[in-house]
């Protein structure tokens, strides 16, 4: 008899403001890539704040391990409030300490070799509670999962304009898309507070700006919802 699966979700920090952010998210793509293929999958944050079920059903039924790029912990807070306790949980800024400091690249083309230390040195630490959770030793032959890996390939970002700047929001379209499945009116009274309830989580929004937030991420998603309406394929005459 074949044995099930293992299957273990990665969900790392989706702050796109401070440069762990990005060690998080780039060594998560190492563990699944090159350290641990196959084993596990990336849960995406914004879209499971957001409400989709598919992403929390997985987390409340396989181990799952979070990885933050600071002491808020959105990742572990925001999974253990909606799907329960967590397999482990690290700090990026806590696993590296006093090491040489990081250049704040976005991008896997533009790591300094401090860079390249810090992916190497969370994604080691990762693919070890991946071992530990799935109950595999390393050099094990790799699983395969069906599971959805929403933000592995990379997490698209979205625009909001704000006092005449624009702010670019990490997950901002996969944040509307669910909100609309789930129903939510552009002209909804709710709209502003929940777009930015969600977004806060992860994207440092001062106090005295939420305000001017909340109206931009309603304008956002209302230009989000007509866009779509306009590109949807219409039905037989």
């Amino acid at each position: 008899m074949s044995e099930e699966p293992i299957k273990v979700g990665l969900i790392s920090c989706a702050g796109e403001d401070l440069p762990e952010g990005t060690i998080s998210r780039l060594a998560v793509r190492r563990v699944m890539e090159a350290l641990r293929p196959g084993q596990a999958v990336s849960i995406c944050l914004p879209l499971f704040l957001a409400g989709n079920e598919g992403e929390r059903d997985f987390a409340r039924n396989f181990p799952t391990i979070t990885i933050d790029g600071c002491d808020k912990r959105c990742a572990q807070w925001g999974t253990e409030k909606h799907s329960g306790p967590v397999s482990a949980a690290f700090v990026v800024s806590e696993l590296l300490g006093d090491s040489a400091p990081l250049s704040g690249a976005r991008s896997g083309r533009d790591l300094t070799e401090a860079d390249v230390a810090a992916v190497e040195r969370v994604a080691q630490r990762l693919a070890e509670a991946l071992d530990a959770a799935a109950g595999t030793q390393a050099g094990d032959q790799p699983v395969t999962s069906e599971a959805s890996a929403a933000c592995a390939v990379g997490l698209p970002s979205g625009a909001i304009h704000l006092d005449g700047k624009t702010v670019q929001i990490a997950g901002l379209p996969l944040i509307f898309q669910q909100c609309h499945e789930d129903g939510l009116a552009a002209d909804s009274p709710d709209t502003p507070a929940r777009l930015l309830e969600t977004v806060r989580v992860y994207h440092v929004v001062d106090d005295s700006e939420a305000q001017a937030y909340a109206a931009a991420l309603a304008e956002a998603y209302r230009a989000h919802l007509s866009s779509t309406a306009c590109h949807r394929p219409s039905g037989p005459a």
